[in-house]
């Protein structure tokens, strides 16, 4: 293969790959039989799976950048171009992202914290886009807690009964969410990070963020869990 065309078909890749998640966002929402709330939790939980497959075809400065400039793509879109905005996702807005209660969309903070997640934690790649930092590791990870634990966490939280812990929080919702951030650390995490001790570090951590009754699950997931897997865990 020609070595000049390689740049060229590594962006085509890269633009393709977000091209299809855009599309995603949008047909799911047209989805007619599916339920609201189904069809947040399917285009939150897909939607960070491919952002953490578009990173393998990054380097870190370049992800953080491309994440920068969708967030402030979405703020655009969605302060100066509403009704547009609104054609395209509304199925999937809540009625707080709607009537102007939450002044941004979920999809933003979901940029945007992956975006620091990245900043804080995020390692380099060499030439060849291969990890040489466990940075790039624990953010991935962070970024799959946030993909899956936070939909799974609100599922069994609405369909098993438990005592409530807050306005947004019950017991069931904590487990679940506690349970599949250790099976993403069990199966994301590398070698040197796989023991029992950080597993448990990083699940507590995902579970205390989306149990917190400030801030957003979109922010608060990916980084408190990246930053006590690093800093906390071995």
């Amino acid at each position: 293969m020609d070595a000049t065309k390689l740049p060229e078909l590594w962006i085509l890749r890269v633009v393709s790959l977000i091209v299809l998640v855009v599309l995603f966002q949008v047909c799911i929402a047209r989805v007619p039989t599916i339920g609201h709330e189904t069809k947040r939790r399917w285009q939150h939980a897909l939607t960070g799976h491919a952002l953490v497959q578009i990173s393998y075809l990054l380097t870190r400065s370049t992800a953080i950048a491309l994440l920068l400039m969708a967030s402030i793509g979405m703020f655009v879109w969605k302060v100066f171009f509403f009704e547009n905005f609104q054609q395209a996702f509304g199925p999937l807005l809540r009625t707080k992202e709607i009537n102007g209660e939450q002044f941004l969309p979920g999809a933003f903070y979901f940029l945007l914290g992956t975006a620091v997640t990245l900043v804080i934690v995020g390692g380099n790649q060499d030439d060849d886009g291969v990890d040489n930092d466990q940075g790039w590791v624990i953010a991935r990870y962070a970024v799959e807690c946030l993909a899956l634990a936070d939909p799974v966490a609100s599922w069994i939280g609405s369909k098993v009964p438990s005592p409530k812990i807050n306005a947004g929080t019950s017991v069931s919702g904590c487990l679940a969410c506690f349970a599949t951030a250790w099976c993403v650390g069990f199966f994301m995490l590398s070698q040197e990070l796989n023991d029992s001790y950080t597993l448990a570090v990083g699940a507590i951590a995902c579970t205390i963020a989306e149990g917190l009754p400030f801030g957003n699950d979109n922010m608060n997931i990916p980084i408190l869990t990246a930053l006590a897997v690093d800093k906390l865990g071995r």
